[in-house]
């Protein structure tokens, strides 16, 4: 079939462009998640146009010659001025999306040749994809890839929540760890805690099970204020939620993302404890307190959304507790660059 490659930059397309894409975008959310409403447009522009701080970033269309949007990639990696360069420098990121009824017809690999060919010249060792559905999976089978960790999207309808129990975790934390307080801040980390917050923030995402992804944090406070201009540039607003130690220090944490405009939905960001203050309930305590907190602030939401790690088995404990129900699994492969030069016979 007949079609055409082009960039896409979201900033520099004229207004009329958006109609298509929307097209695709919504034929494709039909498709996974039949459901769900539709994703929103306005939403869906400003997400498109927020920048990547220090991530290079290159976005394809493929096209048909009457102007239909057929297929979509995304890739980049981590840009010297990173604060996790160095350890993410031989790494690539992928992304490839097709529509259903253009599927085995040549586009994805296409996709794969551009970004693998980029990915070469610029000496990236490493690609790490992920996908979500079985059409993605046999694609990236079939050209080598191995599976580096299996995962879920798990979603917690508001209407299914136990409450007497969410308070009974709530009521419990401060018998559990008397001398533990906790603390919010609503979108920016404040000054005084900047530092110690993106540490801790950065051991918790390290501890997560990663199984063999190679990717890894390392976020300090300039990065974290970077993350929160985009999080404010996206039109989505956070919320967190901290446990002090006695001491002083930062033993716990919890977010979530939110965006009104698609206010039935809201996303349970990172929960994390570290290990030395772990066997208290803090995890419990800082995910019932949470969950409270959505119910009284955030009265259109109908559910909450989280991904874990399949063999991230205590945070799967307390989200199945909690009445979280696997709603899709996804896998995240990787490839060596060099397999699929050979491969693609590039």
């Amino acid at each position: 079939m007949e079609y055409k490659i082009i960039e896409f930059k979201p900033k520099e397309v004229p207004d009329e462009f958006w109609d298509g894409y929307f097209e695709f975008i919504e034929a494709n959310a039909k498709e996974m998640d039949p459901d769900d409403p539709l994703p929103d447009r306005e939403a869906l522009i400003q997400r498109q146009k927020a920048d990547f701080p220090d991530f290079y970033v290159k976005r394809l269309l493929a096209i048909t010659p009457d102007e239909k949007i057929i297929g979509w990639v995304g890739f980049g990696f981590a840009e010297e001025t990173s604060s996790d360069y160095e350890e993410n420098k031989h790494i690539a990121q992928l992304n490839i999306v097709i529509r259903k009824d253009h599927r085995r017809k040549g586009i994805g690999t296409d996709f794969l040749k551009i970004a693998v060919k980029e990915f070469q010249d610029s000496e990236k060792t490493v690609i790490e994809v992920g996908s979500d559905n079985e059409y993605g999976k046999a694609f990236l089978k079939h050209y080598g890839a191995e599976i580096a960790i299996e995962g879920a999207e798990n979603r917690l309808e508001i209407a299914d929540i136990d409450w007497d129990m969410m308070q009974e975790w709530i009521d419990e934390g401060p018998k559990r760890a008397p001398d533990v307080t906790i603390e919010t801040f609503l979108d920016v980390c404040p000054d005084e805690i900047l530092e110690e917050y993106s540490e801790m923030y950065t051991e918790a995402l390290n501890m997560q099970p990663l199984g063999e992804i190679e990717s890894r944090a390392n976020i300090d406070g300039e990065a974290r204020r970077k993350f929160e201009k985009r999080t404010k540039e996206m039109g989505q607003i956070s919320y967190t939620m901290i446990t002090r130690e006695k001491n002083g220090r930062i033993s716990g944490l919890t977010e979530i993302y939110y965006d009104a405009r698609e206010g039935q939905k809201i996303f349970q960001g990172l929960t994390g404890v570290r290990p030395e203050f772990r066997g208290k309930g803090l995890g419990k305590w800082l995910k019932a307190l949470m969950i409270v907190h959505v119910k009284e602030n955030y009265s259109k939401v109908e559910r909450i959304i989280t991904g874990n790690a399949e063999s991230n088995e205590a945070m799967l404990s307390i989200n199945t507790r909690m009445g979280f129900k696997k709603y899709r699994g996804g896998e995240s492969y990787k490839f060596k660059t060099e397999d699929l030069v050979k491969r693609l016979n590039l």
